[in-house]
């Protein structure tokens, strides 16, 4: 029997413990359901008759387009997930006794998308899982047979698209999480120095909250051990050598758990894919400055040029230049950047999940931001602060068009700052002196007002609220102003108080009565009765509405 195609991809770079990516299972019947590395063994040291050959063309035909794929630029991290679904379709196929040729290849898989949205069903992220595994399959499957229609249009699996929050505290509490992930991040980096790290253990993560953190290096704490005897005397003299060692041995949990948070900063700096990072290569790096940074290029041995590129700010330089002290002195300057992939028999394809970091912000209670969501918030924060879609797309490494589609997301507290910009260019009314705005700057004394109230002129706060074209708004902010403002004209006439005659005629007696009987207004409806009782609250505590606040502590200085 002539040798078989062999259809393993040697072309990618793999770890020292990893077995090496083969489409031969698909050879043979029922063996694509079998780990890879128990799959090779098995086709390596058993006999197995001959696939039809139907069936050895299309396999081959599958690991020829693949090939392909990574040689025109794809993602070797993309191209393995696909290969990965791809024995996973074939797996079930042969479950389920499909003859798996080109005939009846499209069969198989539409059948098999049913299954998928059988069990998926009633669930929106199982049906997202579900279409995401059947997508790579079918492209697959179309470009292999030249299909000039999408064979998943035929499918019953529909992009199930999560909801998204764009409330007025979404993109508020993702920068908020961003900033403190960011702050551990750093204090994570600044309290592993080389001389913690060779130190005796338990090294100290100290952070800017106060908390502080003992990190044992995969070494028991000594809180965890029995107490007495024998069981702690067994003990000793293992810990002792474990505590002697300062190698990578006995310290890589405390240097790769620096590394992950270096690279989650690096992310967020430079806008690179974890794939991209996990592979650059370490060497002497020149800066040269722009408006708001640095344009970094690498330099390396037998080089002249630099392979990579990225552009930081000058706020980040002393961080990454301190980094790579670190990083030289603690590994050889030959290797990877952020050499955390080397280790392990991993290959630098494989993408870390960062779960040094994760269990470290898990302690302090702080949410892990992906350094997908990292690209994502840095992206649009640009593209709000500069307005510009081409630079945004530019600076983050995006075409325009997908910037636009894929990244650039809706926020509240740009479209109110948006719509308020639009209404003070349009809209007639306009910011008074006193609370409540203004329909029009025409000051006309309502009817009836006490000869001693405030006359309305446009400039004193007090004439607002005798004026016609002065109105109320139905919100917190606004009822807390008033309550505070009452508050400002009570000292005013504690300061200069009045005689028993003319107190009722005192121009801040009269504003004092015009502000109260708004205010129960607002209490005899049900909706704003808390917003009345929260602002005289914090009266009572001494926290008043800004607009107020400045005059409040002058007065009560006075009285």
């Amino acid at each position: 029997m002539a040798a078989l195609p062999d259809l393993t991809f040697w072309d990618v770079t793999y770890g020292s413990l990893e077995t090496p990516w083969s489409l031969n299972s698909l050879y043979y019947k029922g063996i694509s359901a079998i780990p890879i590395d128990m799959a090779s063994d098995k086709i390596a040291t058993s006999t197995f008759e001959p696939p039809s050959n139907e069936r050895l063309a299309l396999a081959v035909r599958f690991y020829e387009s693949l090939e392909g794929e990574m040689t025109a630029g794809k993602s070797p991290k993309t191209i393995k997930t696909i290969y990965q679904r791809l024995r996973a379709f074939y797996a079930w196929a042969d479950r389920n006794d499909y003859e798996i040729d080109h005939l009846s290849i499209e069969k198989c898989f539409l059948d098999w998308t049913d299954s998928l949205l059988d069990i998926a069903r009633g669930d929106n992220t199982a049906q997202r899982n579900a279409f995401g595994k059947a997508t790579g399959i079918g492209a697959l499957i179309d470009r292999v047979l030249n299909r000039s229609r999408p064979i998943m249009t035929y499918t019953r699996l529909r992009k199930k698209n999560k909801p998204k929050d764009w409330g007025q505290q979404s993109d508020k509490i993702n920068f908020d999480h961003l900033f403190l992930m960011g702050g551990a991040l750093i204090d994570i980096c600044e309290s592993l120095t080389v001389e913690v790290i060779k130190a005796p253990l338990p090294a100290l993560l100290n952070f800017r909250s106060g908390i502080s953190i003992e990190h044992w290096s995969k070494l028991r704490p000594v809180h965890d051990l029995k107490s007495g005897g024998m069981h702690l005397g067994k003990l000793t003299k293992p810990r002792a050598e474990w505590m002697a060692d300062t190698t990578w041995r006995t310290r890589h949990p405390l240097m790769n758990l620096r590394i992950e948070a270096e690279m989650l900063i690096f992310i967020a700096q430079t806008q690179m894919n974890v794939s991209q990072v996990i592979s650059l290569p370490n060497g002497r790096f020149s800066y040269q400055s722009f408006s708001s940074g640095y344009h970094v290029e690498g330099i390396y041995k037998e080089r002249r040029e630099g392979e990579v590129e990225f552009d930081i700010y000058s706020e980040y330089r002393p961080h990454f230049e301190k980094y790579l002290e670190w990083r030289n002195e603690l590994y050889s300057t030959d290797g990877l950047l952020f050499p955390l992939a080397s280790h392990f028999g991993r290959a630098p394809t494989n993408s870390p999940n960062f779960s040094a970091v994760r269990k470290t912000l898990k302690k302090l209670e702080i949410r892990y931001i992906t350094p997908q969501h990292l690209r994502l918030s840095k992206i649009n924060w640009l593209l709000r602060k500069t307005r510009d879609p081409s630079i945004t797309a530019e600076m983050g490494q995006h075409e325009e068009a997908m910037l636009l589609r894929v990244y650039d997301q809706p926020n509240h507290q740009a479209a109110l700052a948006e719509i308020t910009r639009y209404h003070q260019q349009t809209d007639p009314a306009f910011a008074p002196p006193g609370p409540g705005v203004c329909i029009q700057a025409n000051p006309i004394a309502t009817k009836g007002i006490p000869k001693e109230a405030p006359v309305p002129d446009c400039a004193n706060p007090s004439g607002c609220l005798f004026c016609q074209h002065q109105r109320d708004i139905a919100e917190f902010d606004h009822v807390w102003s008033l309550i505070s403002y009452r508050y400002l004209k009570s000292l005013e006439l504690a300061s200069q108080p009045p005689n028993e005659i003319t107190r009722h005629k005192h121009p801040a007696h009269l504003t004092i009565e015009a502000v109260s009987a708004k205010i129960e207004a607002f209490m005899l409806a049900p909706e704003f009765e808390p917003w009345v009782q929260e602002s005289s609250l914090r009266i009572e505590e001494g926290k008043y509405h800004p607009k107020w606040d400045g005059f409040i502590r002058l007065m009560e200085l006075r009285v």
